[in-house]
């Protein structure tokens, strides 16, 4: 293979990607536009932006609707490692299927311990509740991400069938 074609074909995958992990960061309705009004941008965007905070190379993939829709299973797990994460989690698997479930996504019983500790990569270890830790909210601030205020204050947070 020649280097001119070599090059177009990392491109054209390069383009994939992108085009890929765009579809995974849309919403597929108007089931989140209150989300989308208030922060000005998808859940899926939000959430992509915190983890990235530790994992640059994080990116949203394909959400299991087996809630939860992902796992904290970033070797530094500050960004993941708590409720506004998993929150955002549930909020983006909600914009990514809302077609299919017009009436909200319930996390199943035991959502969140699996989400903090269900992947053999686990590091979560001091799970922070209504918050983010110091240091990732500084980032947050510093990064100028918007997190809708709610995600801080579920009264709910520390029992639930879904903890």
């Amino acid at each position: 293979m020649s280097y001119i074609s070599r090059r177009l074909l990392r491109s054209s995958l390069l383009i994939m990607v992108s085009l890929v992990a765009a579809d995974n960061l849309d919403c597929t309705g108007i089931g989140m536009d209150w989300y989308i009004t208030m922060v000005g941008e998808t859940p899926c965007v939000t959430y992509q932006n915190l983890r990235r905070i530790c994992d640059a190379e994080f990116a949203v993939g394909i959400m299991s609707v087996n809630t939860p829709p992902d796992y904290c299973a970033d070797q530094v797990a500050d960004c993941c490692c708590n409720s506004v994460s998993f929150g955002l989690s549930m909020l983006c698997l909600k914009c990514v299927l809302v077609s299919a479930f017009r009436n909200g996504i319930d996390a199943r019983v035991g959502a969140y311990q699996t989400y903090l500790n269900g992947s053999s990569l686990s590091h979560c270890r001091n799970p922070v509740f209504q918050g983010l830790p110091t240091n990732i909210q500084t980032a947050v601030c510093n990064e100028k991400i918007k997190i809708n205020n709610d995600l801080y204050s579920f009264d709910a947070w520390t029992n639930g069938a879904w903890y």
